[in-house]
């Protein structure tokens, strides 16, 4: 069997950060060939990211960056790219461009073109006002609209793919496989406590929450806090945390690759994270799978991923500090919600959404071999 893919960015961006995760577009090894169509001008070559299609045999084929002057002369050409790839299903990484096309491709030749949504787009528009994502709301409506099924990356999205029109959705959690993070469950916290944090450094994450609640603890209580991520905001968080007079106890990291990644997880005592939106959020649940207890922001999805193994609380410093402090003076309940936490990310394991997403496809391709589309 053959799998067509577009990939939300170039493959060439998955290895700057890392991110080269077996067999994420071959979910149980269930293709033969796997292609992966990607909006760029050039891509790295097949052989150098091989994992991502596991046993397949890989193809990229880089179809060049369209705006919304060309975006319209790409459709028939891609049409004409998938007709001689010949797969048995389509799937795209977004709702946008790829989205768009891939559901175009899909109608044009009956096959089914699913689209992965992996974050509320609505709520991303509330809080960056930005033209542009404004500009995609007609494509959004046409890719779910007119694809075979919405694959969402959390029960949240669900309602948002539906009122855009989708005729079927699923949930597919981002996949966390629990043995690369696994760890006996400590007995208390280092001391210094160790806090982490792993994300973007940008505007959506809030990283301040965290600094101006550290700081708020006062000199008096031993932590430390690292964030580990990229972004904009890096400079003046550094000027933040000097401000603060806690830039001894903040560590910046830009990137970690994700093969060495739980060794970071491990060495913490607490993962913290305040966001303003989310589709998932990944590191949260390798944080639970690494046996930490998590303190988060009320932002969907967090509460659905987290259950009851962490903490959710307002995005203010006030609240992270309140509950940072009560952990500090008592690490009791902290210890008992990451042990928790590694029970609760089993039942998300990467394996369990893998076998999840098999069956999807094999259910859809079921239904448009037999006609019923």
């Amino acid at each position: 069997m053959k799998l067509a893919a577009f990939s939300n960015d170039p493959i060439s961006a998955y290895v700057v950060k890392g991110e080269i995760k077996e067999n994420y577009f071959n979910p149980g090894g269930m293709f033969d060939q796997v292609h992966l169509i990607t909006l760029a001008r050039e891509d790295v070559p097949p052989e150098a990211v091989q994992g991502l299609a596991g046993r397949a045999r890989l193809f990229i084929h880089p179809i060049g960056r369209p705006n919304p002057l060309t975006l319209p002369f790409f459709f028939d050409p891609v049409t004409k790219l998938v007709k001689a790839i010949g797969p048995d299903l389509i799937r795209a990484h977004n709702v946008w461009a790829g989205g768009a096309m891939a559901v175009y491709a899909g109608k044009r030749l009956n096959i089914p073109a699913l689209v992965y949504l992996h974050i509320e787009n609505d709520q991303r528009r509330k809080f960056d006002r930005g033209l542009k994502y404004r500009l995609v709301k007609p494509l959004e409506r046409y890719s779910l609209k007119h694809a075979a099924a919405a694959v969402c990356v959390s029960g949240f999205l669900e309602g948002y793919a539906r009122r855009y029109g989708a005729r079927r959705t699923a949930t597919v959690y981002n996949k966390v496989y629990t043995a690369q993070f696994a760890r006996p469950a400590p007995d208390g916290f280092h001391d210094p406590v160790r806090i982490l944090c792993v994300g973007r450094l940008d505007p959506q994450k809030a990283p301040e929450v965290l600094l101006r609640a550290v700081a708020g603890l006062g000199p008096e209580r031993r932590v430390e806090l690292t964030l580990i991520g990229k972004g904009c905001l890096k400079p003046p968080l550094v000027g933040l945390a000097t401000e603060l007079g806690i830039s001894g106890r903040v560590r910046f990291i830009d990137s970690v690759p994700h093969a060495q990644i739980q060794e970071y997880y491990h060495q913490a005592d607490i993962f913290a994270l305040a966001t303003h939106y989310e589709g998932f959020c990944i590191p949260v649940l390798e944080a639970m799978a690494a046996g930490l207890p998590v303190l988060a922001s009320n932002t969907p999805p967090l509460d659905e991923i987290i259950g009851d193994a962490g903490l959710i609380v307002d995005k203010t410093p006030e609240a992270f500090g309140r509950t940072l402090a009560g952990w500090l003076d008592d690490p009791g309940p902290a210890l008992a919600l990451g042990r928790r936490a590694a029970l609760r990310a089993k039942e998300l394991d990467g394996e369990v959404m893998e076998a999840r997403e098999v069956k999807l496809y094999k259910d859809i391709m079921d239904k448009y071999q037999g006609g019923r589309t």
